[in-house]
């Protein structure tokens, strides 16, 4: 299946808020703030949407404030746990959704080739919406073999459309779009929007880079137009805030979230446990360098 994913995919923050339970007015007002900066496509319960530390009702709940409130194409993850699960999740989302996106199972180690594939079969099986694989092997440990996403392409073609590849091999990147040359490739990598044709790849889904959004989405409009130079230029600016991200001692999605507190007063920085949230002079750093960038 070839489909139009735009890009950049911007993966949403679920907010919370002093009780713990998810804020629907703060993700509403993140919503506001992307549609401004002209993101056009939003990725929901993701990693960076703190899926993990969910709960299926919390996640059916941002699903559904963000299908009230997105104009644009609604991505949902689905994946993590038993398949049943996955399924379950998968009959809410088909009533809301555009796409959906699957994570390879995880908590066992590089388990066989085999059993990654089993599983996304029958995940896949109870699907009917176009879906992105998604390999994120840094926090799974199971990555997503280039062979394996051909056999699934070939297996379910009105189904499989892309994958999102949170890798950091580029070999394993090219391989998955040789291999599949009908699907969308999309790099979960804010630092490669300006080479993304280079690569021969298609688009860029940012996980961090939410609270600055006009960035990526300017670096897409650059290269859709061929414009090389303004297109590195802005990637240039876009890399100081992910340098700042890599240089403190915080998960991406706890700078994300104090960044978006800079530009929506009042957006709560809390993450949930194992995470930890930026404190007060992180907050700081995190505030000037969102300041800068978007000068």
């Amino acid at each position: 299946m070839s489909i139009p994913v735009p890009s950049p995919v911007v993966a949403a923050l679920t907010p919370f808020q002093r009780s713990g339970t998810v804020d629907p007015a703060a993700l509403r007002d993140q919503l506001h703030l992307l549609t401004a900066a002209g993101v056009r496509a939003l990725l929901v319960n993701g990693t960076t949407g703190e899926f993990a530390a969910c709960t299926d009702a919390e996640r059916r709940t941002v699903l559904e404030l963000c299908r009230a409130a997105w104009p644009g194409t609604l991505i949902a993850h689905i994946g993590g746990g038993p398949i049943g699960d996955v399924l379950a999740r998968a009959e809410h989302a088909h009533d809301h959704a555009d796409l959906l996106a699957v994570i390879t199972p995880f908590f066992h180690a590089d388990p066989p080739r085999t059993g990654v594939e089993e599983y996304l079969r029958r995940v896949l099986a109870g699907l009917r919406l176009p879906t992105l694989l998604y390999s994120f092997p840094r926090h799974t440990r199971t990555p997503l073999a280039p062979e394996s996403l051909a056999q699934l392409a070939a297996e379910f073609p009105e189904v499989v459309a892309g994958i999102k590849d949170s890798g950091k091999d580029r070999a394993v990147s090219a391989e998955y779009k040789s291999r599949c040359p009908q699907l969308a490739v999309l790099l979960g990598d804010d630092g490669v929007g300006a080479r993304i044709r280079e690569l021969g790849l298609d688009g860029v889904v940012s996980g961090a880079g939410g609270p600055v959004a006009e960035l990526p989405v300017a670096i897409a409009a650059a290269v859709a137009v061929g414009d090389g130079a303004e297109a590195d230029r802005l990637q240039r600016v876009f890399d100081r805030y992910g340098a700042c991200r890599r240089a403190l001692p915080l998960i991406d999605i706890a700078v994300a979230k104090a960044a978006l507190a800079e530009r929506l007063p009042g957006f709560a920085r809390a993450v949930r446990p194992p995470l930890t949230a930026a404190d007060a002079e992180q907050t700081r750093t995190i505030g000037a360098v969102v300041r800068t960038v978007l000068a």
